[in-house]
């Protein structure tokens, strides 16, 4: 995985998690998720 797919993964996962009411903190949820799918424990 490349610094840019990271980066492109976390814009996503924050955009997406800005709509989640449930969501205190949306970039710490958004790179919790991509921190998953880097180490492999969430399928993308």
């Amino acid at each position: 995985m490349t610094l840019e797919r990271v980066i492109e993964l976390l814009r996503e996962e924050y955009e997406k998690a800005k709509q989640y009411e449930y969501v205190k903190n949306p970039l710490a949820y958004a790179l919790y998720q991509v921190w998953l799918i880097a180490d492999g424990r969430r399928i993308k």
